[in-house]
């Protein structure tokens, strides 16, 4: 995928779709031919023909032919717009887990409406009547051509100078739908930051400032929508007075040729069958310029994915750093249950020094810089990107391994985790979907939660919402506690979730680690509190700024050995 593509239209079950639209528009065509000459029959006849009544029946039955198959064609255009918006909106998601560098939740949202809604109007209220409309206009040109070549021409005229017009102003129609794009995104963006740190604003007292910034935000994006809807409506005007001047055009040329009136009166009606396409085209030249617009965001945004999958694949499963084998064998990181971790470098010329630990020790990461401890820990287990980082547990490459092995190998927990939506027993095993509801009992138990959550009105099945009410600060920090741990994983890593635990949690916790059977490696400001005996791994660049000797630690009972 390159920067400015998007999924392939045409694809899987789309195809038949697109198959479907076009042939509603031969269908429209083929009644609108059939209404021309139902017409001319109608008038050339007149009463004394006897054939007034099947003629009227029929020009009757092809006009609701053509509502029908107007009601089919707009059946048809949302499934293939939404449809191919699912599929984007799938990598939008998979592309913001892929990546530790990902957009604000505003733009994201931004992205999965505004955006989304550009690409499903082009599919849906663009190239749909597009598939319908061309067949259309070119078949009842073609039978204007048999009626009288002169009709024809004046339908296909204005619409050649029509298509010329819109092309001069698809341009600046598309210039300013990316500057009101963008002036929604940013929009969004501030939006987001200052829900999220509405707490902060209000102590601060700065209610009124942040109000006024989105007051400044707003009115750009007000003007931006003006200026945009005034190119669209000259677009949209364009394409009326085209379709429009075609009427004009086929009543103007039958005089005088001197076609006659029956012929004449089948043209305007062939001519009053496309007039609504005709009139859509404005609409559809606005859409696709807001659909570019759009590509140049989704493009790149999807393109993340599809890098994270071509990092993996060049990398190879278990691609192991060169040493790191040999560190492995030498300290005992190839033993059932052990861990390796190297590779690691926290800034320029300065390697983080090597961890090997095994089952049963405690290891609390530790940092002059509380965010260095949480950057080292995110590298280590791959939520940050570090190229170079390579995790071994229990013999396997943590890094380079599937989402299911990676669940049966590391448990994470930190302080501050939003709970995702969903029930109280879907988040305990949010870990392993496939374990029994009685596996996320027993670890709702572990962590003391068992006969609290069963007080609640629905039990297991309470929803949580806004990151994980109704449970309180310290529940949703037990709650994710016992997910971690949920199958003992050989490595369980803890980032100060003491600091979310009130001092029953705190007893919890100080249990489960110190009975856990794998290795416990975590961060926290009162490491006593959470482990009765651990070693330290300091992560600190001991000579910034100057060539780095590698450091690595080996446990023998409680003391670290450099």
């Amino acid at each position: 995928m390159t920067d400015n593509s998007l999924p392939k239209l045409l694809a899987g079950r789309r195809r038949g779709l697109m198959a479907l639209l076009i042939g509603t528009g031969l269908a429209m065509a083929a009644l609108a031919g059939a209404s021309a000459l139902l017409m001319t029959r109608l008038l050339d006849g007149g009463p004394a023909a006897g054939s007034t009544g099947p003629a009227v029946a029929g020009l009757a039955a092809a006009a609701l032919g053509v509502g029908a198959l107007r009601a089919l064609e707009r059946v048809l255009a949302e499934k293939l717009g939404q449809d191919y918006i699912h599929e984007i909106r799938k990598g939008l998601v998979k592309s913001a887990l892929a990546t530790d560098r990902g957009p604000s939740p505003g733009v994201t949202i931004a992205r999965n409406t505004n955006d989304l809604s550009s690409v499903r109007n082009w599919i849906a209220l663009g190239i749909a009547p597009l598939a319908v409309g061309i067949p259309l206009i070119l078949g009842t040109a073609v039978a204007l051509w048999f009626l009288s070549p002169a009709l024809s021409a004046a339908v296909v005229v204005p619409l050649v100078v029509l298509t010329g017009g819109l092309a001069l102003l698809a341009r600046p129609a598309f210039h300013r739908a990316r500057t009101l794009r963008q002036q929604r995104g940013r929009l969004a963006a501030r939006l987001a930051d200052t829900v999220i740190a509405a707490g902060t604003i209000r102590a601060a007292g700065g209610e009124a400032r942040e109000v006024r910034q989105v007051d400044k935000a707003g009115r750009k994006v007000v003007d931006a929508a003006v200026h945009r809807a005034a190119i669209a409506g000259w677009i949209r005007g364009s394409a009326a007075a085209g379709a429009a001047l075609g009427s004009a055009a086929v009543a103007a040329v039958g005089v005088w040729q001197a076609v006659p009136t029956p012929t004449i009166a089948a043209g305007l009606t062939i001519v009053g069958m496309i007039a609504a396409p005709v009139a859509d085209s404005g609409r559809v030249v606005e859409y696709r310029q807001n659909f570019k617009a759009a590509r140049r965001i989704l493009a790149p945004a999807l393109a993340v994915a599809a890098e994270a999958r071509e990092e993996r694949r060049r990398r190879g499963p278990g691609a192991v750093p060169s040493g790191a084998g040999a560190a492995a064998g030498m300290d005992g990181g190839d033993l059932p249950g052990s861990v390796l971790v190297t590779g690691l470098s926290e800034c320029r010329n300065c390697a983080v020094p090597d961890l090997h630990a095994g089952p049963g020790d405690r290891v609390r990461i530790r940092s002059a810089d509380p965010a260095t401890e949480t950057r080292v820990l995110e590298k280590l287990i791959g939520v940050r990107s570090d190229p170079d980082a390579y995790t071994q547990i229990d013999g396997k490459s943590l890094l380079d391994s599937g989402g299911r092995t990676r669940r049966e190998l590391l448990g994470y927990v930190a302080a501050g985790t939003y709970l995702e939506r969903g029930s109280i027993a879907r988040s305990v095993r949010y870990r392993m979907p496939d374990l029994d509801p009685a596996a996320g009992t027993s670890a709702l138990e572990r962590v003391g939660l068992a006969e609290r959550i069963a007080r609640l009105s629905r039990g297991e099945q309470t929803q949580l919402k806004r990151g994980g009410e109704p449970l309180s600060t310290s529940e949703r920090a037990r709650l994710l506690l016992a997910r971690a741990a949920l199958g003992d994983p050989p490595l369980l890593v803890l980032n100060r979730i003491d600091a979310d635990l009130d001092h029953a949690g705190m007893a919890v916790l100080a249990g489960l680690v110190r009975d856990y059977p794998g290795m416990v490696l975590f961060a926290s400001d009162h490491p006593g509190s959470v482990a009765g005996e651990y070693t330290e791994w300091n992560v600190d660049c001991p000579h910034a700024g100057l060539d780095l000797v590698w450091a690595s630690y080996s446990w023998k009972g409680d003391r670290a050995s450099i």
